[in-house]
């Protein structure tokens, strides 16, 4: 860990539309929670650790001394194992989207270390509370039994969505899904929080009239309400601002003000010890431009505290006084705070 707490000034070098790449590789280096994982892990599948091992060697340069690197044996290995997974946008020099880059990470290093666990569900129902646990551990044991990682416990949470009857007595149907990242809608308006983000994601839907719900039991059409609440929160929680239309034709270009110290979710906590996920920012992803085209950067603090400005092969440090959440501000990286 004592690696860590250095100062990380070694740029990535942009080999043409990489950026969402470097962004989205600086954002990681400094996730010290992924690096400990990675430097204790010692059985990994072969075959599927490539991507995993070239990022192991490419972060180890990264912190071993302040220098602009070429990510090019990372790039080319992206490429080729994007390829084998049927994954054409990470195939070639074209601009991408770095979430999705993200998940793709995400899910080549959870590949390479994945295995087989034994789950057990021990305990006694007592409350409304417990009977969601029920549910919520009755997935994870179905998802995570045969293909688990320590990836899950890391970036993954549960959000669980509801049917329930007009009048709130019934609940039709509950289910617990689990997440990597928190895709939040972006409200109209000005002054917009993050905390506006998720009040949007999580309000109550009427389903009604022609979009009333079927339900199977009496083959009848119901008005009913169906809402979101979160089990819990991972580790590391990624939010992704959706800037972008559905069309794919507009960006959302307005400011959503973040906290940086003290993201406090605890009312969106339908799971145990709600009052236990506060969070602070540590790494920012920003798009500049349109959705025609555009460049990212990344702003991201290290363990001193102090935030750097990674733009593809320059680092800066970043003054005090400026501003870390700006328009741009498109995949905010959180960490969840010891009690």
């Amino acid at each position: 860990m004592d690696l860590y707490k250095t100062r990380c000034y070694t740029g990535l070098a942009n080999l043409g539309n990489t950026c969402f790449l470097n962004s989205c590789l600086q954002a990681l280096n400094h996730t010290y929670e992924l690096n400990q994982l990675l430097d204790k892990l010692n059985n990994t599948s072969p075959e599927k650790s490539i991507i995993m091992n070239e990022w192991n060697e490419l972060r180890t340069l990264m912190w071993s001394q302040d220098m602009v690197v070429s990510p090019q044996k990372f790039v080319m290995n992206v490429h080729k194992i994007a390829r084998d997974k049927n994954k054409e946008l990470f195939t070639g020099w074209s601009q991408n989207d770095m979430p999705e880059f993200l998940l793709f990470m995400i899910e080549c290093i959870h590949e390479a270390i994945a295995r087989k666990v034994n789950i057990k569900i021990t305990g006694t129902k007592e409350n409304s509370v417990d009977e969601l646990a029920e549910k919520c551990y009755t997935m994870i044991k179905e998802d995570y039994a045969k293909d688990y990682s320590e990836i899950m416990d890391l970036f993954y949470g549960i959000h669980v969505s509801e049917i329930v009857s007009m009048d709130g007595l019934t609940k039709h149907s509950i289910k617990p899904e689990s997440y990597f990242v928190m895709n939040l809608p972006v409200p109209d308006g000005s002054n917009v929080s993050l905390y506006d983000c998720f009040d949007l994601f999580t309000t109550t839907e009427v389903l009604s009239g022609e979009n009333a719900w079927f339900n199977e039991k009496t083959k009848q059409k119901e008005d009913i309400k169906k809402r979101i609440t979160f089990w819990n929160f991972p580790k590391i929680l990624i939010v992704v601002l959706k800037r972008f239309s559905a069309d794919g034709r507009h960006k959302n270009g307005q400011l959503i003000t973040c906290p940086l110290d003290n993201l406090d979710l605890s009312r969106y906590v339908s799971g145990y010890n709600p009052r236990s996920y506060k969070y602070e920012l540590y790494a920012v992803c920003n798009h500049i431009g349109s959705v025609y085209g555009g460049h990212y950067t990344a702003f991201v603090k290290n363990y001193a505290n102090e935030w750097m400005h990674y733009n593809d092969q320059s680092v800066n440090r970043l003054p005090e006084s400026d501003t870390i959440i700006t328009p741009m501000a498109y995949c905010l990286f959180y960490r969840k705070k010891n009690k």
